[in-house]
């Protein structure tokens, strides 16, 4: 058997190529994807045989489509990884800092390094990702443009890094997660993913919370998420344990009997 194929969105040395390795071994063949969306259609229709994306950044929050994709697609969550995003400030050969005017990025990119930008007075132009940003300034090069992405893509496209380390904080990391039935490397903690809706009643929401209180499970995040139906929600949830304990186990078949309608996204390990 070949090695595993899975979809990350972006060119070639985008921070979800370089998350795809670390969660699936650097010997999986990683497919570039033009969108989130692609990203999630190839997994669901067995082109690939898994996919990675983002879900959240410490600075800037969730990846909102992909939380939603997330939603719409019936595929599992196998793993997690914390990956830590050095943005670059990249420029073709002879363009000093003192040129640039506008900077082209990702929005999540974009969004981390707000501070930046501001204080140097440059435009934000939003683009598809990161490394494709840094690919179309390398080939276009329209003038008095820089893009941010990652040292990797510097390197694969020839353009120069102004300056390194341009996020609003050092302690810039984001969530990625792998989609498929493909074995990810190994972790020694374990979540549980779930999503769910409620009847509009009150304490709805306290009462599902109570059944991982009572038990002594750990909720690490909680999400609303609006429906087509106006001011109505889906709740994601993420708690701390695997299914296959009995109490979390037992926690998520007390909750889901609370709900009006209740999924379990996946158990699984997250990388150290």
């Amino acid at each position: 058997m070949g090695s595993p194929r899975v979809g990350f969105q972006g060119e070639r040395g985008a921070y979800s190529e370089e998350a795809t390795r670390a969660l699936f071994g650097p010997g999986v063949e990683a497919v570039p994807c033009p969108s989130f969306r692609a990203v999630f259609e190839a997994v669901a229709s067995g082109r690939v045989d898994g996919g990675a994306v983002p879900v959240e950044n410490s600075l800037a929050g969730s990846v909102i489509e992909n939380v939603d994709l997330l939603m719409e697609f019936s595929l599992p969550i196998t793993g997690e990884l914390s990956l830590r995003i050095r943005h670059c400030l990249l420029a073709p050969a002879g363009v000093e800092l003192t040129d640039i005017r506008r900077v082209v990025s990702h929005p999540q990119a974009l969004a981390q390094c707000a501070g930046f930008l501001r204080q140097h007075g440059f435009a934000a132009v939003a683009d598809a990702d990161t490394a494709g940003s840094a690919k179309r300034l390398a080939e276009q090069k329209p003038p008095h443009t820089a893009a941010i992405a990652s040292r990797t893509a510097a390197e694969l496209y020839g353009l120069n890094v102004l300056l390194e380390g341009v996020a609003d904080s050092p302690n810039n990391l984001t969530r990625f997660v792998s989609l498929s039935a493909v074995p990810v490397l190994s972790g020694s903690r374990s979540k549980t993913s779930v999503m769910f809706t409620l009847e509009n009643s009150p304490g709805s929401l306290q009462k599902v919370l109570g059944v991982f209180s009572e038990r002594g499970l750990n909720v690490i995040r909680l999400e609303p998420r609006p429906l087509r139906k106006p001011w109505e929600y889906v709740f994601c949830l993420d708690l701390e344990g695997s299914r296959e304990e009995p109490r979390v186990g037992e926690a998520l078949d007390s909750a889901a009997g609370l709900c009006a309608s209740f999924r379990v996204l996946g158990s699984y390990r997250v990388a150290d």
